[in-house]
């Protein structure tokens, strides 16, 4: 037999390989969902169209619809994944549980978590509630403050969001991690259509154990971050329906800069001028504002908040910059 014959036919067997481990592992993840699903049934109605998955490691529940408890609408998401090591590590994802009752499960070099195309109507029963919970993250609202209520200090309701011209909110969002160099790399993503995106990326200096994190021992210290946002048309619509109402660019600003100062406060961080200067760039010149926090030595971030919101900008050695 020929070397370009036997080169085939491993190609040949390597395919029907790759195929036959594929279809078990979705015949396997379909069961489970299914089962999952049929428990949930008396809570939840919910629905997807297939599973796929790829060689990198990724593994996707595909046309996911969802309605929820007494809500009449439901929730529909493109796609659900999670982001693995490998083709071969989803197979042993059934064993997980097994190794983890006998001690002898280990934190993957890398995992992560994907959601492609959340869509909800904003007339939709559930994004009236989810609107209503985001704006009580927010700081109280202050009823005589108008423009504040109209660049969005307080969140926006789902009247304003239809002024903006959004019937529809299209949200897509990923976490995750790696490994690297006995560093934790973390990432963070979310974006919602039409309005912004952020990315968060953080290093963290720590020793990741499957068991730290049981014991609640796992203390990650940063040693950098970074914290991008570009706007996708959030303020220019913004802007216009403000002007509508009567404000001007020179009171908008302001308020957008009240605003952006009263979220770092709430998160425990009080700007200083001249990230209030970096910020009142992005608001009138540029479309994407970062953020960076370079401390002179890892920083336990469950510690900052013991320290006042004043001292957290040097703290972090804090700098921004417009794009």
């Amino acid at each position: 037999m020929g070397m370009k014959k036997i080169a085939v036919m491993a190609m040949l067997v390597g395919v029907i390989v790759i195929a036959g481990a594929k279809f078990y592992l979705h015949h396997q993840v379909t069961s489970n969902l299914d089962r999952a699903i049929l428990l949930v049934k008396p809570f939840a109605d919910i629905k997807y169209e297939g599973v796929s998955s790829t060689l990198s490691g990724e593994l996707s529940v595909e046309g996911f619809s969802a309605r929820i408890g007494t809500f009449s609408d439901s929730v529909e998401i493109d796609k659900i994944s999670i982001l693995t090591p490998g083709f071969w590590f989803l197979l042993n994802l059934g064993d997980m549980d097994q190794h983890t009752a006998d001690g002898n499960a280990s934190i993957p070099e890398s995992f992560g978590l994907a959601i492609e195309g959340l869509r909800a109507n904003v007339s939709d029963d559930f994004m009236k509630t989810f609107v209503e919970a985001t704006r009580q993250s927010v700081p109280a609202m202050v009823e005589d403050d108008a423009i504040g209520q109209c660049v969005g200090k307080y969140g926006y309701s789902v009247a304003a969001l239809k002024s903006l011209g959004y019937d529809e909110i299209v949200i897509s969002m990923s976490m995750g991690y790696r490994r690297e160099n006995g560093r934790l790399l973390v990432d963070m993503w979310a974006a919602m259509a039409d309005m912004f995106s952020m990315q968060i990326d953080l290093t963290l200096d720590g020793n990741m154990t499957t068991e730290s994190i049981a014991r609640g021992a796992f203390r990650p210290r940063m040693i950098s971050g970074r914290i991008e946002y570009e706007d996708h048309s959030l303020i220019a619509r913004t802007r216009k329906m403000c002007r509508s109402k009567g404000f001007s660019d020179e009171q908008l600003i302001a308020a957008e800069l009240d605003t952006f100062q009263s979220a770092g406060i709430q998160s425990g961080i009080a700007f200083g001028e001249s990230m209030l200067e970096s910020y009142e760039e992005f608001l009138t010149a540029g479309s994407i504002f970062i953020i960076e926090a370079n401390p002179l030595g890892p920083i336990n971030l469950s510690q900052i908040d013991l320290y006042k919101p004043t001292d957290v900008p040097a703290l972090l050695n804090l700098t921004a910059h417009v794009q």
